[in-house]
């Protein structure tokens, strides 16, 4: 017998599952073939091991409570959950589909926000306002873009003319 049939047999000679005549080519085989004797080795080990465990023995009702929940319907949610979307849409597509409607909704939301009232100051409340969390600053230095902010945020035109 060849080495690869023996290898898928082990298990059921094993378990002294084969017919008699494989049953002695297998037991042949493993007295001049070193790997499949570790391997059946290997498999004998893992039988006593297996062996050596405890069985757990369930509650009473368990079975009954099985059961149970798999005969009753399933809760109604108020939204079903959309299974079928992973299967018809790859990750990637789904991440790129909402970073768009976020980018779209924030978009709108922005221009709605910008046309109110709501959050708008007048120019002369912003630029006072502007002026004076700049005063908190050291005075700039003549020339400097900083000078030159300055001089365009505290600019008032003549009411005299």
């Amino acid at each position: 017998m060849k080495y690869h049939s023996v290898q898928k047999k082990l298990s059921a000679y094993q378990d002294n599952e084969l017919e008699p005549r494989e049953e002695e080519q297998v037991r042949s085989h493993l007295l001049g073939c070193r790997a499949c004797r570790e391997q059946y080795a290997e498999i004998e080990r893992v039988w006593k091991i297996v062996g050596q465990v405890e069985e757990i023995h369930p509650d009473p009702w368990f079975y009954q409570q099985i059961v149970r929940k798999i005969k009753e319907p399933r809760e109604q949610r108020l939204f079903p959950s959309p299974q079928w979307v992973p299967r018809l849409l790859p990750a990637p597509v789904i991440v790129i589909i909402l970073l768009v409607v976020g980018i779209l909704t924030g978009t709108y939301l922005g221009n709605i926000l910008s046309q109110s009232n709501i959050f708008l100051l007048h120019y002369e409340q912003a630029s006072e306002t502007v002026f004076t969390s700049m005063r908190v600053f050291d005075p700039a230095p003549p020339g400097t873009l900083t000078e030159g902010y300055f001089r365009m945020v505290s600019y008032k035109e003549d009411d005299s003319r």
